[in-house]
């Protein structure tokens, strides 16, 4: 069952189709920004059993509901490859990434676990399963691309939601960005990277909950992007910039090639981001965990 908002044809007025036992307001939630593994328990004992699957578009995020009768079961969602239960034969799903749920100690499904869901909505653009085998059933959500989720329990009705996120909105430019952050030290914990479709992603995992201030521009005329991460210091701490990690990396992805760090002192600590060339590029200041993400466009 397919839930989708109905656009009123008067003004600028949305009339939203009820979601989760309630209003799904356009603006209810913000989009989800973790991009790790998930686990929850079972709300009761006894083997729950899944009555029906539904998705409905928000705004900012894609939502998908699994209702179950008899209490929810113990689950875990993280991005992966879904395989057959019982089997071990790989479930291709359309969209760059797969988005794995297991559902452990239910009942037989009383849903057809054949059918495929097509939704198509902006991130969420498939649901298939997995199979059911030994009170375990999995499902894998095909989604656009690697984005925030998170999972929602809910009671009366039972069910569990799982939420997607739209791609971001901002565009790609060169000019520079700055952001005001308030973080006493500038402490980068870890480095990854990855290739998306159309960009490709740098993340820069911080120390602690608050965003360091920041600075994102290119240097001169040239194709490095300069990242400079500021500590403002605090009554009890003194502000100071570092990466325990190494100091330089290649990558060798389409947009992104190298990128090396440099203390400057007085908790100052840039990041040089060599790029193939002078594109476009966004930034985003996510939490949980705290972490600067660079776009460079292909």
């Amino acid at each position: 069952m397919h839930l989708r908002r109905r656009a009123l044809v008067v003004g600028l007025a949305l009339a939203v189709t009820p979601l989760l036992g309630g209003t799904a307001y356009a603006a209810d939630l913000p989009a989800p920004t973790a991009t790790a593994p998930v686990t929850g328990t079972a709300s009761k004992t006894g083997q729950p059993t899944l009555t029906a699957v539904r998705t409905g578009r928000h705004d900012r995020y894609d939502r998908t509901v699994f209702d179950f009768a008899g209490g929810t079961p113990g689950y875990r969602v993280e991005y992966g490859t879904l395989v057959g239960q019982g089997r071990g034969d790989v479930i291709p799903l359309a969209g760059a990434a797969t988005l794995v749920v297991v559902f452990s100690g239910v009942g037989v499904p009383a849903v057809n676990l054949g059918k495929v869901y097509n939704p198509r909505y902006p991130t969420l653009r498939q649901i298939k399963s997995g199979g059911y085998f030994e009170g375990y059933a999995s499902f894998g959500l095909g989604v656009q691309d690697r984005v925030g989720f998170r999972v929602l329990t809910l009671h009366n009705p039972d069910r569990i939601a799982i939420d997607v996120a739209h791609q971001p909105t901002q565009r790609f430019g060169t000019a520079p960005y700055f952001h005001e952050g308030h973080a006493p030290e500038a402490l980068v914990e870890h480095v990854r990277v990855g290739r998306h479709p159309g960009y490709d992603r740098v993340v820069l995992d911080l120390q602690g909950a608050q965003q360091s201030r920041l600075d994102v521009r290119y240097r001169g005329p040239g194709s490095t992007i300069r990242v400079t991460l500021t500590g403002s210091g605090s009554a009890t701490v003194s502000p100071h910039g570092s990466y325990a990690g190494p100091q330089s990396y290649r990558f060798g992805l389409p947009a992104l090639r190298t990128l090396s760090f440099t203390v400057v002192g007085a908790g100052i600590l840039t990041a040089d981001i060599g790029t193939a060339a002078r594109h476009g590029f966004r930034v985003l200041l996510l939490q949980n965990p705290t972490r600067v993400a660079i776009d460079v466009a292909r």
